[in-house]
């Protein structure tokens, strides 16, 4: 099998060409995809770097040569006695949450309620850029913050971030659910998120977000402590104090604690300093969120974009093979919405 994996942690040029990759086996409730596309997240970028490193190693089959990568789009080639749903030949879309079975390479094996049918009106690449972001955003609502749609009709919400690809879902999604929302990205992609549905958009750049905002009930934040070190405060700064005023984040210190520290200390002090940022922020609920997969978040993103409420941002595509240029793309910070990777095409 063909794939791009890494065989050490560093920068983008760790990744290594192999065409001799075993080509996974499939348990009783797997589907193995061909796969057509992919997309790059931030976090893959972070698994490069060696982020979580302490928790996924101890997950992983092998430590090296390993396959990154979770979106997928393509085409169903092998089904395991256990699943009904899918059928050789299918058409799917969906994320994997498994460190073995990532998705740069030609085939990945998924649990079947990791993926759904591919919606109609999406192409291959199109698919490819939403289900780990939308699963992402999704969870981090539903599951950690326990918000109901109808919860944000007419509410006031600041999206931390909002050209890139959760930002670019999430103002959608929120928009839907009736919220108002603000965004931060730069001059150049105001068009873009108002466009998606923001009513008003910060230029972080030259202006300070939490100068102009005031009096928020929601803040999702796609940067977190890696916006700066008063990046969290500032956005705390704008919420009302309220008990339903909520702050989400889903870049926060719990990985990197555990790589710090190792497991013994690391989660204890990660889940310590947790509470101490709760209380510190009282009545405000804080929430750290963390990847679940979501078979009910995809069944909803596939009913959205069918509908049309959801519409995918491409910022570009890449062949796997260019998977280096992909990941310094997204490395930029400057992606507007996602950067595809096109699988079948490595000419």
């Amino acid at each position: 099998m063909f794939g791009m994996p890494i065989c050490r942690y560093g920068a983008s040029s760790v990744f290594e060409q192999s065409n001799e990759l075993p080509t996974p086996s499939v348990n009783r409730n797997e589907v193995l995809v061909k796969i057509k596309s992919t997309s790059v997240n931030p976090i893959d970028l972070m698994k490069r770097e060696g982020y979580g490193k302490t928790i996924f190693e101890k997950q992983r089959k092998q430590l090296f040569p390993w396959i990154l990568g979770s979106d997928v789009s393509g085409i169903v080639k092998e089904v395991g006695s256990k699943v009904t749903k899918f059928k050789e030949g299918d058409e799917v879309y969906g994320s994997s949450s498994s460190t073995n079975s990532g998705t740069y390479c030609e085939y990945a094996a998924f649990n079947q309620n990791e993926i759904d049918f591919k919606p109609n009106n999406l192409s291959f690449n199109e698919a490819a850029s939403l289900p780990y972001v939308a699963i992402t955003t999704w969870t981090a609502l539903i599951r950690w913050a326990g918000i109901r749609p109808q919860d944000l009709k007419d509410k006031k919400v600041f999206i931390q971030a909002g050209s890139g690809g959760v930002g670019t879902f999430a103002i959608q999604l929120l928009k839907y659910w009736g919220a108002k929302i603000a965004t931060t990205c730069s001059e150049s992609n105001h068009a873009l998120v108002k466009k998606l549905g923001a009513e008003i958009a910060i230029d972080y750049n030259s202006q300070k977000f939490y100068e102009l905002l005031e009096d928020y009930d929601l803040v999702f934040d796609c940067l977190g402590d890696f916006g700066g070190s008063d990046s969290i405060s500032n956005c705390l700064s704008i919420l009302k104090e309220e008990t339903n005023s909520h702050y989400i984040t889903l870049n926060h210190p719990f990985l990197r604690t555990i790589d710090e520290k190792g497991l013994l200390i690391g989660v204890p002090s990660a889940l310590k300093l947790r509470q101490q940022v709760k209380k510190e922020a009282k009545p405000i609920n804080i929430h750290w969120s963390i990847y679940r997969p979501s078979s009910s978040g995809l069944s909803e993103l596939s009913r959205l974009v069918e509908a049309e409420v959801i519409k995918p941002v491409i910022d570009s595509v890449y062949s796997l093979k260019n998977i280096i240029e992909a990941h310094e793309k997204v490395g930029t910070s400057h992606a507007r919405g996602k950067v595809v990777i096109e699988v079948d095409k490595n000419d």
